[in-house]
């Protein structure tokens, strides 16, 4: 299996447009790279593509991973999609791929994510021909590549709830199936992927989907709870807005201590530390033997 982060970002990216916050400033003044809106593109066979999740940075992203580009005059080796949430920084990039015309792509989410997002006008025509938007089954599995999907992968696909809320237009409603984790893996299972760029907490069920991973991409949106209100940024925590940090005696690197799996936080956020490769956060992060993940960062497992 191929995996290729396309963008390693919270929602607005690094630097975001109305930000100066120090990473930001970094960003821009060439210190530190630019990230996109988080997002995986994964392959069996390097010809055809699942998209976990869509970034409104789809566009450049493409450009930039010559395996996505288009090999005939109108096409494309983009198979389908997965998303694990309905926010607009994960089901953004639609609006870029509705040029699409004839070529039908296949998406999948929750029945709460599918609800919320086809009742947006920029989103509903994913749910029509030559679309077809279909609701995974949580806690079970399916083949999300099969010949019915003109992937070509042959990827088997686990979906489960874990702890979240719906987005922020939605009002933040904690409902099973606002927020999704999948399991992706080769048809025999021994080469399971594990991409759960958000969520509130780990439950049993996120916890036993990470150990059973061999790479897990998980949440990395805030190093600390408060980190937004002590830069000045905004006056919530990471917990009202449906993340987990990363550090503290709850967060996340304590509570996959020992899981044997190799970690990899995605999903940051403007304000977070771990951004600086010469912070005691970024030190904290390697010292537990987790990564960071970056754009154009890939895997084969």
């Amino acid at each position: 299996m191929i995996v290729r982060v396309l963008g390693s970002a919270a929602g607005g990216g690094v630097p975001q447009w109305n930000c100066a916050c120090d990473n930001c400033s970094a960003a821009r003044a060439g210190r530190r790279p630019h990230r996109t809106q988080s997002g995986l593109a994964v392959s069996a066979d390097g010809e055809r593509w699942l998209l976990l999740n869509c970034s409104p940075d789809i566009g450049p992203q493409i450009e930039a991973f010559t395996p996505l580009q288009p090999h005939t005059p109108r096409g494309t080796p983009i198979g389908g999609m997965l998303f694990t949430d309905a926010n607009v920084d994960h089901l953004g990039g639609l609006v870029t791929l509705r040029q699409s015309g004839e070529h039908g792509f296949i998406v999948r989410s929750s029945a709460v994510v599918r609800a919320i997002a086809v009742a947006q006008p920029a989103y509903a025509p994913f749910s029509q021909a030559p679309h077809r938007w279909l609701e995974v089954p949580l806690d079970a599995g399916c083949e999300a590549a099969s010949k019915d999907d003109v992937v070509g992968n042959q990827l088997a696909v686990r979906a489960f709830s874990v702890p979240g809320t719906t987005p922020g237009y939605d009002g933040r409603r904690r409902l099973p199936g606002a927020v999704v984790a999948y399991e992706i893996s080769d048809l025999d299972r021994k080469n399971r992927l594990l991409f759960a760029p958000v969520f509130a907490a780990i439950d049993a069920a996120l916890h036993a989907g990470i150990a059973a991973a061999r790479v897990a991409f998980v949440d990395g949106t805030f190093y600390t709870s408060d980190e937004l209100i002590s830069q000045r940024l905004m006056e919530k925590r990471a917990e009202s807005l449906g993340h987990q940090p990363v550090a503290g005696e709850a967060g996340t690197l304590e509570r996959l201590r020992g899981a044997g799996t190799r970690i990899i936080f995605t999903h940051l956020n403007n304000s977070n530390p771990m951004l600086d490769p010469a912070s005691a956060a970024s030190q904290h992060v390697n010292e537990a033997g987790a990564e960071i993940a970056y754009d154009g960062m890939e895997l084969r497992l």
